[in-house]
Parts: structure tokens; C-alpha cells; sequence
């Protein structure tokens, strides 16, 4: 890519490694100043060293952020709108997968969690930050794995527990706020798009036992693609200057694909069922 992104703010989310890593080193080879959201603060310190020593021109910053609490959203989004007038791109690329129910801090199943409420809540409390950037963005990282979703059981709490179920009805939900944005800032200067990396060798399963685990990172060692190469699509939709303006759109290999899950009346329910659960949390 030949952009140049001196100048514009980009927060990463999950940026200590994997997809998220490539993603704000993209940002950075770009000129643009990266903020790298971490969980873990040592580990963010030494990309933040690392990108800083490729001297692309940038500010390499760091903060820390766990997407799955709550809490730490809104101490992180406080520190961006203290820190920065605007917000050129916010990435929201932190996601997980269990293979056993767990809850967060605040009592929520972990999944849900840390794929759809924590990047709702992220993206609201930065929404001023991005309308005052001349062109805001946000890019959600989706996946080809969706279904399952019932907003009726959101949080595992009826049905019987499935880790993969649970991941996939986090990216459907996760692709629906992404259009639902997108519909509500139509008026402003924000775009919201969903990228998806494709199947890419990172540290993703860690957190997953078992045998859909184990097939996962046999299949992985097989087949799938490089973080780098993972990180292509996002970083073209957080940076590319032909999507100006573009939003509410599926993205995949830098182009656009068929759109999923545009049910105006169900992203209502989900944006409600959000909001009502961030606020029981405040």
C-alpha cells in the first residue's frame, strides 16, 4: 500500500500479537500514529519497542484494554478522548473463543463478552472522536464462521454450551452492529465496515480444548494463512483511500462480498439488548 497515513490516529484492539500485531504494524510502516490496546502490559510494551524501532515516522503508543471487562473499556476510551482531539480508525480485532462457558468480570458469558460487547461499548464511547476525524472509521474483524444466534440466549444461559456455536453467533452479532452503525452515523463522516482475515495461523485457540480444538489447529497447520497476510483486508479497510466514504459493507480479499444479517428490525434488538446490559454493568 502506498497510503500515507501521517497525521491520523489509529487505535488497535488484541495488538500484541497474531492479526492485530501486523494490522498496526501496517498502520505504522503507513506514517499513521498506532495506539496498541493491550491486555497485558508487558507484552504491549515490547511490540510498541518493536514497531517504534522500524522508524516509520509515527507515534507508537500504548494503553492497556481487556474488551471482555467493561471497566477497562471505559478507563481505555477515557484515556484516548483525554489524550487525542480525533480519532482517525478505530480496529476492533480482539476476539476469543472458549471451549467451556466462562464469564467476564461483569458476570457475562466471556465469549460475548469480548467479540460483541466490549467493541459496542468501545466504539460508542469513541463515536465523538471519530466524528471530529475528517474521515472515521471503524473496521470490525468478522468471520466466515457466523450462525447460530439466538437473541433470545445470547449468553449461553438456556442452551447447552458449544464454544464454536458461541464464536459464531459472536460474529453474526458483531457483523449486525457493524450495519447498524454504519446505518446510524449514514448523516456523519463515519464508515463502519466488516473485514474478514480468513483463516490465519495465530495464538486464536489457545484458549480451546477438545476435539473441535484439535481439528482446528491440525487443519491450521495445513492451511491456513499467515498473520500478515490475514492482516491484508482489515488493514485496507482501516487505510485505503477508494473506501472513503464507503460503509456498512462486507469485506474479504479487498473486495466486497455478499452482505449477511442486515435485518434492520434484529439489529435494533441487538443494539437495545447491548446498551441494556453495558448499562446494568456501569
Amino acid at each position: 500500500m502506498d497510503t500515507n497515513m501521517r497525521g491520523k490516529v489509529v487505535v488497535v484492539t488484541g495488538a500484541t500479537g497474531g492479526i492485530g500485531k501486523e494490522i498496526a504494524r501496517g498502520v505504522a510502516r503507513l506514517g499513521g500514529d498506532v495506539v496498541v490496546a493491550a491486555r497485558n502490559h508487558a507484552r504491549g510494551e515490547a511490540v510498541r519497542a518493536e514497531l517504534a524501532a522500524e522508524d516509520a515516522g509515527g507515534e507508537i503508543s500504548t494503553l492497556p484494554l481487556d474488551v471482555s471487562d467493561l471497566s477497562s473499556v471505559r478507563t481505555f476510551a477515557a484515556g484516548i478522548n483525554g489524550r487525542y482531539q480525533k480519532l482517525d480508525v478505530l480496529v476492533n480485532n480482539a476476539g476469543a473463543w472458549f471451549t467451556e462457558r466462562r464469564e467476564s468480570p461483569d458476570g457475562f458469558e466471556l465469549t460475548f463478552a469480548t467479540n460483541v460487547l466490549g467493541p459496542h461499548l468501545l466504539t460508542e464511547l469513541l463515536l465523538d472522536r471519530l466524528r471530529a476525524a475528517p474521515q472515521g472509521r471503524v473496521v470490525n474483524l468478522i468471520s466466515t464462521i457466523t450462525g447460530k444466534y439466538d437473541p433470545t440466549d445470547l449468553q449461553y444461559t438456556r442452551r447447552k454450551y458449544s464454544g464454536y456455536d458461541a464464536y459464531a453467533q459472536s460474529k453474526q452479532a458483531l457483523t449486525m452492529l457493524t450495519v447498524g452503525l454504519a446505518r446510524r452515523m449514514s448523516h456523519s463522516t463515519v464508515t463502519a465496515n466488516a473485514a474478514e482475515p480468513g483463516f490465519v495461523r495465530t495464538g486464536f485457540n489457545s484458549n480451546a480444548r477438545g476435539m473441535q480444538a484439535a481439528m482446528i489447529k491440525m487443519f491450521s497447520r495445513m492451511m491456513a494463512v499467515t498473520p500478515a497476510k490475514g492482516a491484508d483486508c482489515p488493514l485496507w479497510a482501516a487505510t485505503a483511500p477508494e473506501l472513503n466514504g464507503v460503509t456498512g459493507k462486507r469485506l474479504g480479499d479487498r473486495k466486497e462480498k455478499p452482505l449477511l444479517f442486515g435485518d434492520p428490525e434484529a439489529i435494533a434488538e441487538l443494539e437495545r439488548i447491548c446498551v441494556e446490559l453495558e448499562r446494568a454493568a456501569a
